[in-house]
């Protein structure tokens, strides 16, 4: 009898360790959500191509003077592009793309991004108040080690930048 009672344990043991694995793989297969691809430069010229920017814009791809204007480190840059209003007594607008060497710069990186509309919109509400309703909509977004920032038409900016990916 302790033969059939051994025998019975285990065919029980392997029937919960079939179910257990059972459930983990219907676990696995069940829809996830893909992760977002990080933003690339050439995201700035689908956003230019929108009509999302007034005025003339003018290409900025320096590492240094990215860092610089948007309070980041010139050594985490891994590549950049930057439109920016030409006339900036007119126009604030900008569309900035940053890809750092890492996620831990990008993340470090977002205040100083933040930065700089803050300081933008000071300056403007003195100089070129019309830009101001255009800063305080600015769209800041990262993505692994991306950020994108672009300051333009605050009815349509948000839509198109988070239609990107």
């Amino acid at each position: 009898m302790n033969v059939k009672k051994t025998l019975l344990c285990v065919i029980a043991l392997v029937v919960l360790v079939i179910c257990i694995v059972t459930v983990v793989l219907m676990a696995s297969c069940g829809p996830s959500q893909p992760a977002a691809s990080p933003f690339t430069l050439d995201d700035a010229q689908t956003l230019l191509d929108a009509g999302l920017f007034n005025g003339d814009m003018g290409k900025i791809d320096d590492p240094y003077i990215i860092a610089m204007q948007h309070h980041v480190d010139e050594d985490a840059i891994q590549e950049c592009v930057s439109w920016q209003a030409a006339n900036t007594s007119e126009s604030a607008d900008e569309v900035t793309v940053v890809v750092f060497n890492d996620e831990a710069a990008a993340v470090s990186a977002e205040a100083g991004f933040q930065q700089r509309i803050d300081d933008q919109i000071s300056t403007a509400e003195d100089y070129a108040p019309a830009a101001v309703p255009r800063l305080k909509a600015a769209v800041i977004r990262r993505i692994g080690n991306t950020i994108l920032l672009a300051v333009g038409d605050p009815d349509r900016l948000a839509e198109a930048v988070d239609g990107l990916h």
